[in-house]
């Protein structure tokens, strides 16, 4: 990188435009029309996976007395309509033969429609852990974002995602209970830990078995859990810290300020995930 790069100055960078929220395009705001239920078609990329037969059977109910009382959120897609919010709705009405419903058509481009089913179903309806964690790894592989840039699109923290997404490292007997309730995520964090899928699993059956508590859980996993040493690091003063969090923003990755043995020495470490991450830093900062 050019030194003539370089002379602009952390300022100059700082000015790097952030990532921006994803704007909610799942309310029903907007002119409403009725479109014939057997026009609609589901998201495809719709991250729930079950719906509850209970509330559905509810809703189908409710649908009855009162019809659809919100607008399912749709765009055109040839000569149909792809559900983007109201899969619930969709499917009550589906189930119940009803001829039409009310519809608000938006313009929204085929790489948006999971980040739109993500955000309906975290604020409104709630996937299980492991629909959740499937969800974001979905969306990191097919838009290619960064944790940091995905959690601020998603107004969410870098760490839950991460958190999440290391749910699909426990075996699938151990997903299969979390998502059945058997298993709670403060469990399954915890049970991470232990590294062997057959503990895990053991563990895991425990769990759902005895009743146990995370802090019992977290207890049986302590001694067995692979423990590294790590050498303390030196406090970072206000300014570092201050510079790191601007630069996170800035760049929307992962950053670290190391303060060297002199006075205003150091290094930035900036992290990145990709050859497309790379370049898109290297945009920011060139």
């Amino acid at each position: 990188m050019p030194d003539r790069k370089l002379g602009r100055g952390l300022e100059g960078l700082l000015r790097a435009r952030p990532a921006e929220p994803i704007p909610d395009l799942t309310i029903p705001r907007g002119p409403t029309t009725a479109v014939p239920v057997s026009l609609l078609d589901p998201n495809p990329c719709q991250p729930r996976q079950d719906i509850n037969a209970e509330d559905l059977q509810q809703l189908q109910a409710s649908i009855r007395e009162h019809g659809v009382l919100q607008p399912i959120v749709v765009r055109k897609h040839h000569q149909r309509y792809q559900v983007i919010a109201g899969e619930r709705r969709f499917r009550a009405a589906q189930a119940i033969g009803l001829a039409e419903v009310p519809v608000v058509v938006r313009d929204v481009p085929d790489d948006q429609m999971l980040e739109l089913a993500l955000v309906e179903n975290l604020q409104r309806e709630d996937l299980d852990p492991i629909e959740k964690a499937m969800s974001f790894k979905s969306y990191l592989d097919s838009s290619g974002r960064t944790q940091a840039t995905a959690a601020v699109r998603l107004g969410l923290d870098r760490s839950t995602i991460a958190n999440m997404i290391r749910l699909l490292d426990l075996p699938p007997e151990v997903q299969a209970m979390v998502r059945g309730g058997l298993v709670a995520m403060g469990h399954a964090r915890a049970i991470l830990a232990l590294g062997d899928p057959r503990k895990q699993i053991h563990l895991a059956e425990r769990v759902a078995r005895e009743g146990l508590s995370v802090r019992q859980v977290e207890r049986l996993v302590a001694p067995s859990a692979p423990h590294k040493a790590k050498a303390k690091a030196p406090a970072k003063g206000p300014q570092a810290r201050d510079l790191e969090a601007r630069l996170r923003e800035a760049l929307g990755t992962k950053v670290s300020v190391e303060e060297g043995p002199k006075s205003g020495s150091g290094r930035i470490v900036i992290e990145f995930y990709g050859q497309d991450d790379l370049d898109r830093i290297l945009g920011r900062l060139l």
